[in-house]
C-alpha cells in the first residue's frame, strides 16, 4: 500500500497542530498530483477555516486524499481500547493506510504484524444465501434463515448482524493467534535491534508484551453492506416495489434478465455518505 503522511491533529497539550507546512503540503499535492505518498488529515474542532479550505480544495481535485479522520474519536479510541495515556494517544499517525498508531515506543509497531482482511461484501451476500457461498460451493457463514421468508426489514438486518459477527469473529481469532505466535515462528532480530522497546526489554519486536499496540482487522468492500441494506429497505419493504422472492430470483441469476431492476436498486435507493 502507499505511504500515508499524517497532517493536522493536535499536539500533546491538545492544541491545534496545523501550521504553514500543512498548507504547503496540500497546495503541492494539487500541483504534483502524486498517488504515493498520500495524505490523511486529523480533523478536530479547533482546525481553522483556512486549513479546511485547502483540504476540501485538494479533495475537489479528485485526488482521493486527504482522508478525513475524526481526531477526538480516535484519540479516545487509543485511550479506551489500548490504554494509551492521553499525551501519547494525541501523537497518533496513520500506520499502513488507516490504522491510528501513537508514535511512542510503546504505542507503535515496527512493521506490519499479524493482520487479517475480509471481503466484507460477503456479509450481505450470505444473508441472501443463508450463509452459503455459491463461489466456493460451501456453507461458510451461519444459517440465518431463508431470505424469501423474511417479512420485514428487521429480519434482514438481524441476519446481517449475525453474518457480520461471524465473519469479523473469524478475523479476530486469526489475528489473536498470529500476534501471540509470530515471535516464536518468525522472529525479526534485525528489526528488533533497531527498535527502542526491544533493546530495552530484550524481547523480539514481534512480541506483543509491553506494547499497547493497535491490532486491527481490515474490512474491504464494507460500504456495499449499508448501501445494499438501504436499497432493500426502501425498494422492498418501504416502497413495496419488489418482493423478497423477486430479489432473491434476481440475485440467484446474477441479475441476468433483471437489468431494469438492477438499475433501480443502483440509482433509486439511498447511499452511504449522501445524507439521504
Amino acid at each position: 500500500g502507499p505511504f500515508v503522511w499524517t497532517l493536522g491533529g493536535v499536539d500533546q497539550n491538545g492544541d491545534d497542530a496545523c501550521n504553514d507546512l500543512t498548507l504547503a503540503f496540500m497546495q503541492a499535492a494539487r500541483i504534483v498530483r502524486v498517488s504515493n505518498p498520500t495524505f490523511g488529515f486529523r480533523w478536530h474542532p479547533k482546525v481553522k477555516d483556512e486549513y479546511m479550505r485547502e483540504i476540501f480544495e485538494c479533495i475537489r481535485h479528485g485526488l482521493g486524499y486527504p482522508t478525513l479522520r475524526n481526531d477526538p474519536v480516535l484519540v479516545a479510541n487509543a485511550m479506551y481500547w489500548h490504554g494509551h495515556p492521553i499525551e501519547e494517544a494525541r501523537t497518533w499517525v496513520h500506520q499502513a493506510c488507516m490504522s491510528p498508531c501513537p508514535t511512542t515506543k510503546h504505542g507503535t509497531q515496527p512493521m506490519r504484524m499479524a493482520a487479517a482482511t475480509a471481503n466484507s461484501a460477503k456479509m450481505i451476500e450470505y444473508v441472501f444465501g443463508n450463509g452459503y457461498d455459491p463461489v466456493v460451493n460451501m456453507q461458510m457463514g451461519p444459517k440465518t434463515g431463508d431470505p424469501r421468508k423474511f417479512t420485514d426489514f428487521e429480519q434482514v438486518f438481524d441476519a446481517w448482524v449475525k453474518q457480520m459477527r461471524w465473519l469479523l469473529g473469524v478475523l479476530v481469532r486469526v489475528v489473536n493467534v498470529g500476534r501471540y505466535k509470530q515471535s516464536l515462528v518468525a522472529p525479526r532480530p534485525f528489526l528488533s535491534g533497531l527498535y527502542e522497546r526491544s533493546v530495552e526489554s530484550g524481547l523480539d519486536c514481534t512480541e506483543p508484551e509491553g506494547e499497547r499496540g493497535n491490532a486491527r482487522v481490515t474490512g474491504f468492500t464494507f460500504i456495499e453492506n449499508p448501501d445494499s441494506l438501504a436499497a432493500v429497505k426502501k425498494l422492498v419493504f418501504d416502497d413495496k416495489k419488489y418482493t423478497m422472492d423477486q430479489l432473491c430470483d434476481a440475485l440467484e441469476a446474477n441479475w441476468e434478465g433483471y437489468e431494469e431492476m438492477r438499475l433501480d436498486f443502483v440509482h433509486n435507493a439511498p447511499k452511504w455518505g449522501n445524507d439521504d
